[in-house]
């Protein structure tokens, strides 16, 4: 399923950069459209086609690099390239400015730039906010998970709860966020099954909790080992 999402992505950034870089699909481009004529006109003489389209293209190399290194092994690859991905994206966003006529920008050029800021931060801010340590209380009647995809559940849901020192193998994250040893939200293991992970790191032990429900099963961790195994214990001893 992962290889049809990037293979997805992928070609639909290769069509736009090449509609943009080569077919004059300048209109494609934010900024460009809201332009009046003579801007328009002031623009595509100085290339923002080119420009943008090699840009995407670079976008592109990005993905599919970070794509087939962590397939390769290398760790963290895929999460550095989303990274990497961003960077170049802020770069662009900055050096596309070159394009602006001369003299004062329109109130569209105004709006448009401002959006475009008001976006890249908010991109920041959510993937600062999903990055946080969930918070794991356990309460008189339930536990409750607070943070990005955070959840509740009753001690009486609870089937099992176990302690693994490996983790099951993921085969796709289907919503939720991978920075480095951070993994949170909803993924899908290669025996089909899928599970809700809430893991500050890749050290065991993990805690493997399953519902008397087709609730679905969560695996989480805190930071150290022995915050873990005292999450376990004082969890087990309440069901």
């Amino acid at each position: 399923m992962e290889v049809y999402i990037v293979s997805f992505i992928v070609l639909l950034l290769v069509i736009l950069a090449t509609v943009i870089r080569f077919f004059g699909g300048e209109m494609l481009i934010a900024g460009y459209n809201t332009a009046s004529r003579e801007e328009r006109a002031y623009m595509k003489e100085k290339g923002i086609g080119k420009f943008v389209g090699n840009y995407m293209y670079a976008l592109v190399a990005i993905i599919l690099a970070g794509y087939l290194l962590r397939r390769a092994g290398v760790p963290y690859a895929e999460d550095i390239s989303w990274a990497v991905f961003i960077v170049v994206i802020i770069v662009m966003l900055i050096r596309v400015r070159r394009f602006a006529p001369p003299g004062s920008l329109s109130p569209q050029r105004r709006r448009s730039l401002w959006l475009t800021l008001v976006i890249v931060a908010a991109v920041v801010i959510l993937v600062a906010w999903n990055a946080l340590p969930a918070g794991i209380e356990l309460e008189d009647n339930q536990v409750t998970i607070r943070g990005a995809y955070g959840t509740s559940f009753e001690y009486a849901e609870i089937n099992q709860v176990q302690l693994l020192e490996e983790l099951p193998e993921i085969s796709l994250r289907t919503n939720g966020i991978s920075l480095g040893p951070i993994n949170k939200g909803h993924y899908q293991l290669e025996n089909g099954g899928s599970v809700l992970l809430f893991l500050r790191n890749g050290k065991p032990p993990f805690i493997h909790i399953t519902f008397n429900s087709d609730r679905k099963p969560i695996i989480l961790n805190c930071g150290e080992p022995e915050a873990t195994s005292q999450l376990f214990q004082d969890l087990s001893a309440r069901i």
